[in-house]
């Protein structure tokens, strides 16, 4: 990203697609929930590295980043913190001599929780979901965008293309080192990827 888009970034202010969040000590507990109202809302994006009041730049310490980095795909990949999991791919880049953090999150077909509580956007709000009633109208969002949580009885092994999957692992891994992906089988990659499941009603 360059500096100039970026400072129009910061001019406009946090919204319903932007969250400003420190970055002395990485991703904080609410940078978490922020990726999760946002994948139940409409995507975003977040910046690690700009103080409380959403003007101050400090960065990311540089000899940090990339630790950060690591550090934020693990605990997306933790089913304890965000949950269904997600594989996101933070990226750094440079402004006015520091270093910021650059988390793009996409609207998800999926409801998710963090830390067992569902968050929802508004306005650029992270807000705490408990109603049922509430929780009920955010699956009822997703339902229409929810296409791969369709049932496919007959679908079997020798449908999927399993031969792709040694180069889908190796092009996780070459945008990110250590990429939880290298470690899984085929099979806890398409599950890791929200693409296999069990309906809780139907147990199909």
């Amino acid at each position: 990203m360059d500096e100039k888009r970026f400072r129009k970034i910061l001019k406009e202010g946090e919204n319903i697609h932007v969250e400003f969040k420190r970055g002395k000590e990485g991703a904080e507990s609410d940078t978490y929930e922020s990726i999760c109202s946002m994948l139940n809302r409409w995507g975003g994006d977040i910046y690690l590295g700009v103080e409380d009041d959403n003007v101050t730049v400090t960065g990311v310490p540089k000899n940090a980043v990339q630790n950060h980095i690591k550090n934020i795909i693990n605990m997306l990949g933790d089913p304890n913190i965000i949950s269904p999991t997600v594989h996101l791919f933070p990226e750094s880049f440079e402004y006015d001599d520091t270093t910021i953090i650059h988390i793009h999150v996409p609207e998800s077909s999926q409801l998710h929780t963090c830390k067992k509580v569902y968050f929802d956007r508004i306005g650029d709000a992270d807000i705490r979901v408990k109603s049922p009633d509430v929780i009920a109208t955010m699956f009822m969002r997703k339902y229409d965008i929810r296409t791969e949580e369709k049932v496919y009885p007959n679908i079997r092994d020798e449908d999927l293309r399993f031969d792709l999957f040694p180069r889908i692992r190796q092009m996780a891994v070459n945008r990110h080192e250590e990429h939880p992906w290298e470690k899984l089988s085929d099979k806890e990659i398409i599950q890791s990827a929200g693409l296999y499941s069990q309906d809780k009603d139907t147990k199909e």
